[in-house]
């Protein structure tokens, strides 16, 4: 099913590629790691608490087993509202990294409730750069994901999602995903046109590179 959170958040990711390279390590990486195909490396390891995910390294990101140092580059998307204490999962990261390596991490503004009762927080800019800057990383960009349209259209997509069950039912998914795709597709159109202040102070959520000196 279209969504536009998921579109963008692919567009973001391939779009900042550059920055992640060597050792890889996908912090949270669910299953298989969602987004490992879009980048070049020379080892790309996953890291997941969930044993079920099968992951190469089972641990938290709150407590990474790995040496001070040990990693080239770090991506972590839509992981920092499910841990309980994000400071400190920033703070293992900045530890693992090579200095001078690349974080690509992604973060939610606004999302529904998800993965419940492990869902506590939403960032704005401004408390993704506290978070960064507390743990010794040098921003390099943060950029937003949406505005005011699409995450409008988004919030009601979810709604339709999660009020008929779509994903378990998918001939049910295969009459709303033309709507979804119209709706998401418009959305993005006007958001890009839409330069107002009003539009840019609503977002589904950003993207962050950040640098280890």
């Amino acid at each position: 099913m279209f969504q536009p959170d998921r579109y963008l958040l692919k567009q973001q990711i391939k779009k900042n590629i550059k920055y992640i390279k060597g050792v890889v390590l996908d912090a949270g990486s669910g299953e298989g790691g969602r987004y490992k195909s879009f980048f070049k490396f020379d080892k790309y390891l996953t890291l997941d608490i969930n044993p079920l995910s099968k992951p190469d390294i089972l641990g938290s990101v709150e407590s990474i087993p790995l040496e001070n140092k040990s990693i080239d580059s770090i991506v972590s998307t839509q992981v920092l509202e499910h841990i309980k204490d994000p400071q400190k999962a920033v703070n293992e990261f900045y530890r693992v990294l090579k200095s001078g390596g690349y974080c690509l991490v992604t973060a939610p503004q606004f999302n529904e409730l998800h993965e419940e009762p492990n869902d506590y927080f939403r960032f704005t800019k401004y408390g993704l750069e506290i978070i960064f800057n507390k743990a010794g990383f040098k921003i390099i960009l943060l950029e937003q994901r949406g505005g005011f349209w699409v995450t409008n259209c988004q919030t009601q997509i979810r709604y339709v999602i999660d009020l008929f069950n779509l994903n378990r039912h998918a001939w049910l998914a295969k009459i709303f995903n033309p709507f979804f795709l119209i709706c998401g597709r418009l959305s993005i159109l006007i958001d890009g046109l839409d330069k107002s202040r009003a539009n840019q102070k609503h977002a589904l959520g950003w993207l962050a590179i950040v640098k280890k000196p």
